[in-house]
């Protein structure tokens, strides 16, 4: 038994293995060496390039770190790891999970788990079949705050959920999309990335709303129903601004509204109508509740290092049985949210340039939509789509029927 740093009683250190140090790999690897010899001990790390990243690979083989090339052979050579990080490109996840959980590994993945409502089902089958355990680094599900009220749903204090409003308003620049080969991209090598607000960067936000939905009743974040609007401003395939409207299984009203094409940084939110109460969630963790009788309840979960947490969840929950904070089932909802989203819009809508504000910014080159905070806000206060409040560059689409859908084929031809 192991007393670690913050006082909290481990059972033992986890024995793990990483795929993927770079892009947002050097996330999960800040996290894991944080937790270094407290609650886990690195054993191998996979990078596909040497020399892009000669600098972290010395340095972590100095320390006894074993570096691979490919991350079969890493599995092959450390049988003994309690469970393996995939930080990945998108259509890397659902393919790599897979093939370490039918080898004999728990799994945590980065988010999406999956692309299509195919690939998570198969991760999902692959779990139950293997019996290994699959968390997913969905990092604003381990929040206080977000626990916290998630405490207070499932206890029914704020009586049966009407709707939930998800507002996200970043700004991105060009270089953003050039990154990496698959980044504002649809599809990558014949692969699925769908890779926009909805799929990357915002995707914390949708899922926190489902999340909420399924906390408050059975089947009350399955989405059964989905109307979306998919728009990009950047010159991409696709989306970076969205609106979305999902009618749940059990009648909640779930709606999306993001943008990557805001004048400034924002912190998401999720507004709750309820019952018994409305309450107020910000990405900077806290919550706000005011109840029917005019009372009212604050919680600020304060500064908290979020990846780090979905690491000392994942431990616990392997040592210690604890409840993992995203399991990989509870994101299928996720998953078939925004397959239906594009499958509602049918396509990708460019804005016109007359909607456009391009800004040089000390050499970075922004692309703002013009009065996308005003029209945002006005969507989510009505429950509104873009192109039912008359925005100009708004295209109508139609409601698409989830029940019983179990394949997303759009795109490829």
């Amino acid at each position: 038994m192991i007393i670690n740093q913050k006082g909290w009683t481990v059972l033992n250190i986890a024995k793990i293995g990483l795929i993927g140090i770079s892009g947002f790999g050097s996330i999960h690897l800040r996290s894991i060496e944080q937790l270094q010899r407290k609650m886990v001990d690195l054993r191998a790390i996979v990078a596909t390039s040497y020399e892009k990243n000669k600098e972290v690979i010395d340095r972590l083989t100095s320390q006894g770190v074993k570096y691979y090339q490919d991350y079969r052979l890493m599995l092959e050579n450390h049988k003994d790891l309690d469970f393996v990080a995939i930080s990945t490109p998108i259509h890397l996840h659902a393919p790599m999970a897979i093939d370490a959980m039918e080898r004999g590994f728990n799994v945590l993945l980065e988010k999406p788990p999956a692309v299509t409502i195919q690939d998570i089902d198969t991760i999902i089958e692959t779990k139950k079949r293997t019996g290994k355990i699959c968390g997913v680094n969905f990092q604003n599900t381990s929040g206080k705050a977000f626990r916290k009220l998630l405490e207070y749903i499932k206890e029914g204090r704020l009586g049966r959920i009407k709707s939930i409003i998800g507002v996200g308003r970043w700004k991105r620049d060009e270089s953003y999309y050039q990154r990496n080969a698959w980044a504002g991209k649809l599809i990558v090598d014949g692969n699925y990335v769908l890779d926009g607000t909805i799929n990357n960067p915002l995707a914390h936000l949708l899922n926190n709303e489902l999340i909420i939905a399924e906390t408050s009743e059975e089947n009350g974040g399955v989405p059964q129903k989905v109307t979306a609007e998919l728009y990009h401003g950047h010159k991409i395939e696709g989306e970076d601004t969205a609106c979305v409207r999902i009618i749940t299984k059990t009648g909640i009203e779930v709606y999306f509204y993001s943008t990557l094409c805001n004048r400034e940084e924002e912190p998401p939110y999720i507004m709750i109508e309820a019952e018994k109460a409305k309450a107020y969630w910000t990405f900077a963790n806290r919550f706000k509740i005011e109840y029917i009788d005019g009372s009212t309840e604050e919680f600020d979960g304060g500064h908290e290092d979020l990846f780090v947490n979905m690491y000392i969840n994942m431990v616990e929950h392997l040592f210690e049985g604890k409840q993992l904070y995203c399991p990989l089932e509870v994101t299928r909802n996720f998953v078939l949210a925004s397959n239906g989203a594009f499958e509602s819009s049918g396509c990708v809508y460019g804005i016109p340039d007359e909607y456009l504000e391009i800004s040089n910014e000390n050499g970075k080159i922004y692309t703002y939509i013009k009065n996308i905070k005003e029209i945002i806000d006005e969507a989510a206060i009505s429950k509104k789509l873009f192109s039912e409040i008359g925005v100009l560059w708004a295209k109508q689409t139609e409601e698409f029927d989830l029940v019983d859908y179990c394949c997303f084929s759009m795109f490829k031809r």
